[in-house]
């Protein structure tokens, strides 16, 4: 038995077990083709006809092999109906000489072949790859039964399989301990024993007491306040984070750990305490110290830029909210304006008119009087523009375009400089073509530690920014460029176009896909690694599908002219149009006799009975690869109800019989991580989309609303059940999604 155990009891007693075959499965199974059914009819002994007929049926629906004593009873008895024999046999009857010969006709048949040494070494390569990519050990076993049957070779034992994904962690762990020993140098063991030194906490050198935290624990903690004084420690912490990292880049490269060996010995030096980091060995202590230096500046630099997106966003909606407010409170000024604008029309304009009217169409007047009284109500020195209406069009030119909102901007800009300043000094950009422009104002900014002058970079400017910002070539507005550069710089992340070199959340796209030269050198590797061998020729491809989507166009148009499809309907000019046919509901039996009479459900029945489907307690599992016992499925409840009820996890412990405080802290520090926590989630959003009554109320809207009003005050105390949520180690909110 290797050290390491990968599957627990009832997983491995499910693999090395035959499979337990319902009706409908069994039939299915001994459903035999019939050449193996004429070879088993062609044996001399009843015995060995129906030991060999099983281990057809086994070994077509499971890929291996069994021991006769394992064999079903009822398996037994279909296969001796099934060749009209008596059921009279037992495990001795079939000798495993005759076995194996039985089992090399089987794998013939089916073209397989047995798991000899080839294949063995053909796993063993599959299982370094997946080792130096550091999955979880669970993982690497059923990728393992995945590239056996793509290989079709018969599956191995548990025990065999296991030794090997045990051997091959071994052997990595091995090879980074002696590349550490062979790149550590003096300097570097010193620079990395200095974290495990208790900072000294008084500034007039007393020595550091016992309360006092290491430099260590204290560069694990990720602030997401967006106060000032909150981002300038990050910042700080970023620069020594930057400096210890300079110093590693070639032992890092060396080490190839890549992003996940990276994210995964640091996972473990997150969740360790100082003095379980102590106890490891030398090599291996400095390997898991090396990589969280480099996980935390890949951290450090994501939690900077998304403290930069949250402020700035914050500092958007404030302005849009201030300027919002002054257009309402600008429009009763421009209605008393357009008050006194019509009082002046009315006195200096439609009065006059009047009157000239009413001396026009005097008959007492002769026409020189007429233009003489004319002439008096038209004063020739009254060209001056009326008060009111110069005053409207003032307020009128203010309010047009962006003006105003763009002296919000220039008003609030101090404090978001303050904020936003320190983190564009420390962080080191890269971008696409396109963000050229904007990278010259980056570096602008940083060249001059913020104080920007009138010859800043502003190419990057909308031009409406630019007539606002600049004149006569130079930025007049340093304030409003500011916030402009800041505003630039958020939506260039948010589209891509601007990211980091050392990152998890910002990296450039070509760092998510293979290199061109891992591509070069490992094409037909990973073509057949990933059953894509029939897509090596892009031409091939395309015409191949060029072609079936011909044919199908061509059915599809046959299909029309012949009326043969009542959906589509073609108008007079020329243009289509699709009805979907309505979807009737099925006949609907009420579900109050299956459901439970009590009206309280105790959480921890409810988890248990969706883990008892769903299984989603198999993917918490521990974080470190070589950690095989498990925590017992309670603690997990425990751990579930305690963080997603807001409760706690030291609360949950004192309220919960049998789990431990200690024991329900080690299960969420070590198990609730967030690929398992995710993984959890699609294990329990599968079962329920296999489900049948979430549909039903889906396509039943008022089902659904009278649904809600009879359990409304149930929802408010189930809704939490399955959300799981805490304030991890890397700072991400993880969750179990109802």
């Amino acid at each position: 038995m290797p050290r390491m155990t990968i599957l627990h009891a009832a997983e491995r007693q499910a693999y090395e077990a035959p499979p337990i075959l319902d009706a409908a499965q069994r039939a299915g199974a001994f459903d035999v083709p019939a050449g193996l059914l004429d070879l088993a009819k062609a044996l001399r002994k009843p015995a060995h006809q129906i030991g060999f007929l099983v281990s057809c049926a086994y070994f077509g629906t499971a890929k291996r092999f069994f021991a006769p004593k394992d064999y079903h009873a009822r398996d037994i008895r279909h296969a001796a109906h099934q060749l009209e024999l008596p059921v009279a046999s037992t495990a001795a009857d079939y000798p495993a000489r005759t076995r194996q010969r039985h089992e090399q006709l089987i794998l013939r048949f089916h073209g397989y072949r047995r798991f000899d040494d080839r294949a063995e070494d053909f796993l063993a390569r599959e299982i370094a790859s997946m080792a130096e990519a550091h999955l979880k050990p669970k993982l690497i076993f059923w990728r393992c039964l995945d590239l056996m049957a793509r290989e079709r070779v018969q599956l191995p034992g548990e025990h065999r399989l296991t030794a090997l994904i045990a051997a091959a962690l071994q052997r990595r762990k091995q090879q980074l301990a002696r590349r550490i020993e062979q790149l550590m140098t003096a300097e570097l063991r010193d620079r990395l024993d200095d974290l495990f030194v208790q900072a000294t906490p008084a500034a007039d050198g007393a020595e550091p007491g016992r309360t006092s935290r290491y430099r260590l624990t204290l560069l694990k903690k990720l602030s997401q306040s967006t106060k000032t004084s909150e981002i300038r420690q990050r910042t700080n912490d970023l620069l020594d984070l930057k400096d210890m990292h300079g110093g590693l880049v070639g032992i890092l490269s060396a080490l190839d750990l890549g992003r996940e060996g990276v994210s995964y010995h640091a996972g473990s030096v997150i969740r360790s305490e100082i003095f379980q980091l102590a106890r490891r060995t030398d090599p291996d202590r400095y390997l898991h110290v090396i990589a969280f230096i480099a996980h935390q500046l890949y951290r450090m630099q994501d939690n900077l830029v998304d403290t930069l997106l949250t402020t700035l966003q914050s500092h958007q909606n404030a302005c849009q909210r201030e300027h919002k407010d002054n257009c309402y409170a600008r429009r009763h000024q421009r209605d008393d304006q357009l008050a006194g604008l019509l009082e002046t029309i009315d006195s200096s304009i439609v009065r006059v008119l009047r009157r000239i009217k009413q001396v026009v169409h005097d008959p007492t007047l002769t026409d020189a009087e007429k233009v003489g009284q004319v002439r008096h109500l038209l004063p020739a020195d009254n060209d001056n523009e009326p008060a009111a209406v110069i005053a409207l069009r003032q307020e009128l030119d203010a309010g047009r375009g962006d003006h105003d909102y763009h002296d919000v901007l220039e008003r609030r800009s101090l404090k978001l400089q303050n904020r936003i300043g320190p983190i564009i000094r420390v962080l080191v950009f890269q971008g696409e073509p396109a963000a050229a422009g904007l990278l010259a104002a980056i570096e602008h900014f940083k060249a001059k530690d913020g104080a920007v002058g009138r010859s800043a970079p502003h190419d990057f400017l909308e031009p409406a920014e630019r007539a606002a910002v600049v004149r006569d070539g130079q930025v007049a507005r340093v304030s409003l460029y500011k916030a402009l550069l800041f505003a630039h710089i958020a939506r260039a992340f948010k589209a891509g176009t601007l990211n980091l070199a050392h990152s998890y959340k910002y990296r450039p796209l070509d760092d998510y896909l293979i290199g061109k030269e891992r591509w070069r050198r490992e094409k037909e590797v990973l073509l057949t690694r990933a059953a894509l061998q029939h897509l090596t020729d892009p031409r091939r491809v395309l015409a191949e599908l060029d072609e079936a989507l011909h044919r199908q166009y061509l059915a599809t148009n046959r299909r029309l002219a012949a009326g043969a499809n009542p959906h589509l309907r073609v108008a007079a000019n020329g243009r289509f149009k699709i009805a979907t046919p309505k979807q009737d509901d099925g006949p609907e039996e009420p579900l109050q006799p299956f459901l439970p009479q009590r009206h309280v459900v105790p959480l921890a029945e409810i988890l248990a009975t969706v883990n008892r489907h769903a299984l989603f307690t198999d993917e918490l599992q521990h974080w470190q690869q070589g950690r095989p016992q498990r925590v017992r499925a309670k603690a997990l409840y425990a751990g579930v109800m305690g963080l997603g009820c807001g409760i706690g996890t030291r609360r949950m412990a004192r309220i919960t019989q049998g789990v431990g405080e200690a024991e329900l802290e080690h299960a969420v520090n070590w198990h609730f991580s967030l690929e398992n926590v995710q993984a959890a989630n699609d294990r329990i959003l599968r079962l329920t989309s296999e489900m049948g009554l979430p549909e039903i109320h889906r396509k039943s809207p008022h089902r659904q609303r009278r649904a809600e009003v009879r359990g409304a005050e149930g929802v408010a105390e189930r809704q939490p059940l399955l959300q799981v949520f805490r304030q991890g180690p890397r700072g991400q909110r993880l969750q179990l999604h109802r």
